[in-house]
Parts: structure tokens; C-alpha cells; sequence
């Protein structure tokens, strides 16, 4: 099931090329100031209300979404026009608009498998549909008629032990490419909600690990001798000095093609909704035979999630998150 006569903004021609910049900000001091001011973070399970899932050592803030800031201080960092002339030069686009901004920090832990970024579709958000359906919707390749181009530009602020960006901008069966530390302000804007990528191991050996016992509502805290601290119940059940946290600051940027692409965006007579996913998804796996029940209320329903996170994952050795 698809809408035939739907805009497709989203050109198959995939893979916008990755645009490195050495400088990211050109106060990098107000951002690591804001990281600070960040704490205490939430797990990534919490800030994106997945109950019941472990986050393995992810911490997460947002500093904007919705094409609005959300975090003091943030703002001028939101509307950085380095990112916004590389965006114009990655995705060949006139109308570039920063629609989201977040600060990820990962304890140190063993190589995170490679992945896709949470797609963004016109009328099928993290407002409109569980954020758990959303990488399902990006490796199924159902929806591409309504996914919106996306520019991510990922800068780091970590010096410590591996942590490496490993990124394959030609597809995954081409040779991938590496950032490395240290980083200290260098960016990479790219294509990641199409482009295949993964954070490398973190740490020494010796200093992983998997946090599968880190709680849901843990928070990490910095206090006021710059450790890291997991805290859950009251108690502190980790510390980490300051610089064995791999901090990075993703910005995130609809970009459109030229105004009349835009308006096609903002008119909404294209928009998903909740039914028309669950429908998609339903007559694509039965005309291939994929046993399934249809959902009921699918943002409650485990067994419908269980079955769209089972049959629509990332390739083999990858994550589908």
C-alpha cells in the first residue's frame, strides 16, 4: 500500500556525501559549558520512553526539537551556519531548517554495532507514532516516499581512548571510513538516517562495560570534582573521571530542495498517520507470507512490536535502533 501521487522528497539517488569540518563551533568553551550544564542526564531508554529497555551506558539531552531550542543557552549554537552552508553543499538544497539538537555522552563500553539514525516522515514523528517504530519504518524501505532529508552533523568532545566514528558513506559493501580522537570541536555532517555508521570501543579494555544493570531511570551526573557519576535510587553506583565519557553534540537539519519542495512538506496533504503505517506494514508482510496480528492500540500492543522489530531489523551485524 502506498500513495502513488505523494511528492517524493527524498531522492533515491541515496547517500548525501559526508562534509568534515575541523572547527564545528566557533565557541566550542560555550558548548562544553552547556554539556556541563546538562547534568544530570537520562538514560536514551528514558528520554525517549522506551519502558523497560536498557540503554548500555547512552545518556542523552536535548538542547532543541521541533525546529525550536528547549535548552537555555542553546540557541545560537542551534542556528550554526557552518552546518548550515555544508548542508547546502551536501544535499544540493536552498532551504535548509535545524530541526532538532542533542547532546549524546557513552560510558566507556565495547564497539556499538553499525546502525541508521531514527528516520524522520512526513506525519509519522516521535509525536505521532512510538519512537521504537521509527528504525523499523527506516529498514523496511516502505516509507521512502515519505522520508524527509535529513542532514546529522556529529561533533566530539572527547580526548580519551578509542570511541572512533566509523562511517560507510558508499553503502556496506564499499570500504568505511574512521574519525579518530582526538576530536576536541571536529565535525562530520552526513547522510545518517541512510548512512550506515557505529561509535568504535570506548576505553581501555579493561574499563568496558555492557550496563545492561543500568536502570531506566538512572541519571549521570557530574559533581563538583568533574566525575561522572550513574546515580539510581539515591546512590551513586558508578564513577567515571571526566574524560573517560565520550561526549558528542548532534544537530539535526530538514533540508529541501527549494521553497516549493518545502511547502510540499509544510501543506501536510502528503502526512503518514498511525493507521496507514500499521496498514503498510500489514500488507507487506502478508504478501510475503510473514504470519502476524493485527495491532490493536500498537503503541501498547508487545506482541505487534515484538513482530515489526523481528521482521524489519537492520542488515545482519547491525543494531536496530
Amino acid at each position: 500500500m502506498s500513495d502513488a501521487n505523494a511528492p517524493v522528497i527524498r531522492s533515491t539517488n541515496l547517500l548525501a556525501p559526508p562534509v568534515g569540518m575541523d572547527i564545528a563551533f566557533s565557541d566550542p568553551q560555550g558548548i562544553s559549558d552547556l554539556i556541563d550544564k546538562g547534568s544530570a542526564y537520562k538514560t536514551l531508554s528514558a528520554v525517549h520512553k522506551n519502558t523497560g529497555e536498557t540503554s548500555g551506558g547512552w545518556f542523552r539531552n536535548f538542547w532543541a526539537l521541533g525546529e525550536k531550542g528547549v535548552f537555555d543557552g542553546a540557541e545560537p549554537f542551534f542556528y550554526n551556519q557552518n552546518f548550515i552552508n555544508a548542508a547546502k553543499q551536501s544535499f544540493q538544497a536552498e532551504v535548509i531548517r535545524p530541526v532538532a539538537m542533542m547532546t549524546n555522552l557513552n560510558l566507556p563500553a565495547p564497539g556499538a554495532p553499525f546502525h541508521l539514525d531514527l528516520p524522520f516522515f512526513r506525519g509519522a514523528q516521535n509525536r505521532e507514532v512510538p519512537s521504537w517504530m521509527l528504525a523499523p519504518m527506516g529498514y523496511s524501505g516502505l516509507f521512502h516516499n515519505w522520508a524527509i532529508p535529513v542532514a546529522s552533523a556529529i561533533t566530539w568532545f572527547y580526548d580519551g581512548v578509542g570511541g572512533e566514528f566509523e562511517y560507510w558513506p558508499n553503502g556496506l559493501n564499499r570500504p568505511s571510513l574512521t574519525e579518530s580522537p582526538p576530536y576536541s570541536n571536529r565535525c562530520v555532517l552526513a547522510d545518517n538516517e541512510y548512512m550506515y555508521h557505529r561509535v568504535g570501543a570506548i576505553g581501555d579494555p579493561a574499563e568496558q562495560n555492557n550496563y545492561d544493570d543500568i536502570g531506566y531511570d538512572a541519571t549521570l551526573c557530574l559533581s563538583g570534582d568533574r566525575k561522572w557519576n550513574v546515580v539510581e535510587d539515591g546512590k551513586t553506583t558508578a564513577m567515571f573521571d571526566y574524560g573517560q565519557v565520550r561526549v558528542s553534540v548532534l544537530w539535526k537539519a530538514y533540508c529541501f530542495k527549494n521553497e516549493v519542495e518545502a511547502g510540499s512538506f509544510d501543506d501536510h496533504s502528503h502526512d503518514l498517520n498511525p493507521q496507514m503505517v500499521a496498514d503498510i506494514f500489514c500488507a507487506d508482510m502478508k504478501s510475503r507470507g510473514i504470519p502476524f496480528t493485527t495491532p490493536g492500540d500498537f503503541t501498547t500492543d508487545k506482541i505487534w512490536k515484538d513482530k515489526i522489530l523481528s521482521v524489519y531489523r537492520a542488515p545482519d551485524g547491525g543494531a536496530s535502533y
